[in-house]
Order: C-alpha cells, then sequence, then structure tokens
C-alpha cells in the first residue's frame, strides 16, 4: 500500500508524467510569482503597503516548496537510481536539483538558527534560488543546461574576452571621464 502511494507521489512530482500535468503548472507558477515577490520586495513604496501580503505568500510558498522537497526525498526510490532506502536518498539529496530546493527554502529556516541580521539579509537574496527550480519543468532549460555542459572552454574562453574588454573599456572611460566627473568616474571599478 506504501510503495502504491509513494510511486504514484513520485509520478504527481515527475516532470513530464501524466500524474503530473496539473502538479507542473502549478509549481512553475509558484516560482515565477515568487521571483516577482522577490523583486518586487525591494521597491521600498509597494513593500511598505504590503509586507504583510509578502510574509503570508512567503509562508504559502515555503510550506509548498518544504513539502514538495521532503516528498521528493521520500519518493526518490521509486527510481532505481536510488533505490536503496538509505543511501539512494542520500545521493539524490547530494543532486543538483535536489540541492536547488533545499536553496530555495532554506533562506526561511536558517533565521531559527544564526542570529545574525546582517547575514540575514544577504540570505534573503538566495531566495532567488527558486527560479533555478524552473530547470527541472523545462525541456529547453535542461536543453540549455545540456549546452553549457557541453560548450564550457568555449563559454569560458568568451568570459575571459569580456573581463578584459570590460577592464579595457573602463579604464578608457575612466581616463575620458574622470576630471570632468570626478564623483561619477571617481575609480576604474566605479
Amino acid at each position: 500500500m506504501i510503495q502504491s502511494i509513494r510511486a504514484h507521489v513520485f509520478g504527481i512530482l515527475e516532470p513530464g508524467d501524466e500524474d503530473s500535468k496539473y502538479f507542473d503548472p502549478f509549481i512553475m507558477g509558484l516560482i515565477v510569482l515568487n521571483v516577482a515577490a522577490v523583486v518586487l520586495e525591494t521597491v521600498q513604496s509597494i513593500y511598505s503597503v504590503y509586507a504583510s501580503v509578502f510574509y503570508a505568500f512567503d509562508l504559502f510558498s515555503v510550506a509548498v516548496f518544504s513539502i514538495e522537497y521532503l516528498l521528493r526525498v521520500w519518493s526518490c526510490v521509486e527510481d532505481s537510481r536510488y533505490e536503496n532506502p538509505v543511501w539512494g536518498r542520500l545521493r539524490f539529496m547530494a543532486t543538483p536539483m535536489a540541492i536547488v530546493d533545499l536553496m530555495a527554502v532554506l533562506p526561511f529556516y536558517l533565521p531559527f538558527v544564526v542570529a545574525d541580521l546582517r547575514f540575514m539579509r544577504a540570505m534573503r537574496l538566495f531566495r532567488l534560488f527558486r527560479v533555478l527550480k524552473l530547470a527541472r519543468y523545462s525541456e529547453s532549460l535542461q536543453t540549455f543546461i545540456d549546452v553549457l555542459r557541453l560548450k564550457k572552454e568555449e563559454l569560458l574562453l568568451m568570459f575571459f574576452a569580456i573581463i578584459i574588454l570590460l577592464v579595457i573599456s573602463s579604464s578608457l572611460v575612466y581616463d575620458a571621464e574622470h576630471e570632468a566627473q570626478p564623483e561619477a568616474f571617481s575609480s576604474i571599478p566605479a
């Protein structure tokens, strides 16, 4: 009985499965709304009016994402790669997508463990990890990740070239504008 329930839960949580046709759009919508909420919370005029709404929405989202994570860990043994009840679950929890799922809810739970408020303000931005959860539900994002993996050397070379061009252009702009606008162009990094 428990195995059939676990298999059904696994089917619901697996993107693209017939059982997940209602769950996938719900989670994807919740993720998009969470990213929008994180962005809107930085607008002081909006946040000061709707702070309690943002907090309630965050509580709801954390509850849903926490339950989803726990159910994924519980039902992952239905996948042949993780069939061992202990080691399989630990291996599943170490996968990149499981880590992303954990990082999506971790900022909510950390204030109960850590009291440093400066650290907590920085951790609030980690809620943006929720957008990475979309990769699980989109074939095109999976393809994008595969391309990044295959072309990492070329991308690193391009990134290095961009950094060099950025330093050169910043140096030229600093040299041209520093005397005229010292407050705006106080240094090359600025």
